[in-house]
């Protein structure tokens, strides 16, 4: 998981990104950087413990994540786990490898998917750019595996 920075780093970048740098988006902003793994919105606001009333985290999630500061990830867990979205400016990513068993997950940095954006736009009939994407791998981890 890659860092923002510090609070003044954070702070300037939330500006760039055309908010202000409130406290709310402060504290969620430091929860997701300081875990080393995607966390859901209850995990967000469990670790607040209070700071923040959860309507309010749950409108800034969805406002971050519409900006594209942060962004969801699917664990099959029936609700989206946030991450940092920590290149946005160089569209750099990552992906995941996650245990169906036990949920753990682990980043997967290399992605060489612009062949595959390359040949599904070839192919389409209806569309001629891709935005994004989002790959997730499941498997089983090698301690569920042993059990």
């Amino acid at each position: 998981m890659g860092k923002v920075g510090n609070k003044g780093q954070i702070k300037e970048r939330l500006r760039t990104w055309g908010y202000k740098a409130t406290s709310a988006r402060l504290s969620i902003l430091g929860v997701l950087e300081k875990s080393p793994s995607p966390l859901s919105a209850q995990a967000i606001i469990d670790r607040m413990k209070g700071e923040v009333d959860p309507a309010t985290v749950y409108r800034n999630i969805k406002a971050l994540r519409d900006k594209g500061v942060i962004r969801p990830i699917d664990f099959r867990h029936n609700h989206a786990h946030y991450e940092l979205e920590t290149d946005r400016e160089k569209k750099r990513h990552h992906h995941h490898l996650i245990c169906t068993k036990c949920g753990a997950s682990e980043d997967i940095s290399y992605c060489d998917v612009e062949l595959l954006e390359e040949m599904v736009i070839r192919k389409s009939k209806s569309f001629s750019a891709i935005n994004q994407h989002s790959l997730e791998f499941y498997g089983i981890c090698d301690k569920c595996s042993k059990k």
